[in-house]
């Protein structure tokens, strides 16, 4: 361990003379040493197998329970941002409307993938908002607020 990376513990000094010590006695000694302190060796053993375990199993883990709060977070955001989308379909295709007159780039795509906006069906109107909502579109749009 550098000292420059990490400031010095105070019971670093202790740790690192426990540490020394070991590594000079033999393993006779300090079996020795258990059994006249009334320790058993396997049990000793037995329990630092089980917190290395542990410790390998807590690192291990660490990297899924990043993922699962980062999908809780998007879970969250994400219907936080619906709650912006318009009760009925007359609000809805306005709505529609005014995020594709402030955004015409996204007009073109869903010009080209349905053709005639104005023959758009609720649900698909329902669904560009829902995906608009969760791309953030709908966060700072003023026709996005919804009456509660």
């Amino acid at each position: 361990m550098s000292g420059e990376q990490y400031p010095p513990r105070p019971l670093d000094g202790i740790l690192d003379g426990l540490a020394d010590s070991i590594a000079v006695e033999l393993a006779a000694e300090l079996l020795e040493d258990a059994r006249s302190a009334g320790q058993d060796s396997a049990t000793i053993a037995k329990n630092v197998t089980n917190t290395l375990q542990t410790a390998l199993r807590q690192f291990e883990q660490r990297k899924l329970e990043a993922a699962r709060e980062a999908c809780r977070l998007h879970a969250a955001s994400r219907s936080n941002s619906w709650d912006h989308i318009a009760l009925t379909p007359e609000e809805r295709k306005r709505q529609l409307s005014g995020i594709l007159e402030n955004n015409p780039e996204i007009g073109a795509v869903l010009t080209t993938q349905h053709r005639e906006f104005e023959t758009l069906s609720d649900s698909d109107v329902e669904s560009a908002l829902e995906d608009l909502a969760e791309l953030g579109f709908l966060d700072d749009s003023p026709e996005a607020s919804r009456d509660k």
